[in-house]
């Protein structure tokens, strides 16, 4: 499979205000991505898998390193707009929080419709409709273009989302937790959701995520990231299965299991 996207020797240092330290949120770190391919970046918040996002779909800018996307090197200065619009139909993000990435004051329909500028292949005329495609395939119905984001669910806003990041069919989807926030029976609705859309089309995934188990079931490939640095990475299957660092282990360790029970608190009798 061709690459799509090509990551070397990222950094990304954040410089200390007010005598305060610089701070190393990302050292080093260097991957690929193929056309199809799922690849999940895993750690602990503050290990920097979320900046290496924003500085993938470009809402940071690398210190240091290269990231090339279908073999164009995307440059540190601020695109003009024909070439955000380019990168834009490239590479499309899904955060974690569906309602703060909607303008909470623009009906469905039309955000989907908005979305849909950007992508050459849908006419004016026939926006409208692409729309409600959409919406089914994220399984909403057409009734819900009508509404505002608040009057949907938290799982229906993040369908809304991921609708509205597919609209303009990107080479890449960058989920960035787009499913923590989400109790355990619409976050398996919406990784199967996932699923099905990669089977349906070449796109590539990258997801951002502290939870193994999620990572277990929509990942092939995997990077598991410690302050900052790329300390293990490989098939998913085998990571999970035997890592070779302690605290891949431990992260490992950490999933429930059938059977498992929190801790109890201390008794107060």
């Amino acid at each position: 499979m061709p690459e799509l996207l090509e990551v070397r020797d990222l950094r990304k240092v954040f410089r200390g205000r007010g005598g305060h330290a610089d701070v190393v949120a990302v050292e080093g770190a260097s991957f690929n991505l193929a056309a199809g391919e799922s690849l999940a970046i895993v750690g602990e918040s503050g290990s920097g898998k979320s900046t290496i996002a924003r500085m993938l779909v470009g809402l940071e800018t690398p210190t240091a390193g290269s990231i090339s996307v279908l073999g164009r090197t995307r440059g540190a200065k601020s695109p003009r707009t024909r070439e955000r619009r380019v990168r834009a139909r490239e590479v499309q993000i899904v955060f974690q929080d569906p309602y703060s990435s909607l303008d909470r004051l623009e009906l469905v329909g039309h955000v989907i419709e908005s979305a849909l500028r950007l992508n050459p292949a849908v006419s004016r005329a026939s926006r409208r409709q692409r729309a409600l495609e959409l919406l089914e395939a994220v399984g909403l119905q057409a009734r819900h273009a009508g509404v505002l984001p608040r009057a949907l669910s938290g799982g229906q806003q993040q369908r809304v989302a991921i609708a509205r990041a597919i609209a303009v069919e990107p080479r890449i989807l960058i989920f960035d937790e787009a499913v923590s926030a989400l109790d355990v029976s619409i976050q398996a609705q919406i990784l199967n959701l996932l699923a099905d859309i990669r089977e349906r089309s070449d796109i590539a995934y990258v997801v951002i995520s502290h939870d193994l188990a999620v990572v277990n079931q929509i990942s092939d490939r995997c990077l598991v990231m410690e302050s900052g640095r790329v300390i293990e990475q490989g098939r998913t299957r085998n990571v999970l299965a035997s890592p070779s660092e302690p605290y891949t282990r431990a992260l490992r360790d950490a999933v429930p299991r059938p059977g498992w029970q929190p801790a109890r608190s201390p008794s107060l009798d």
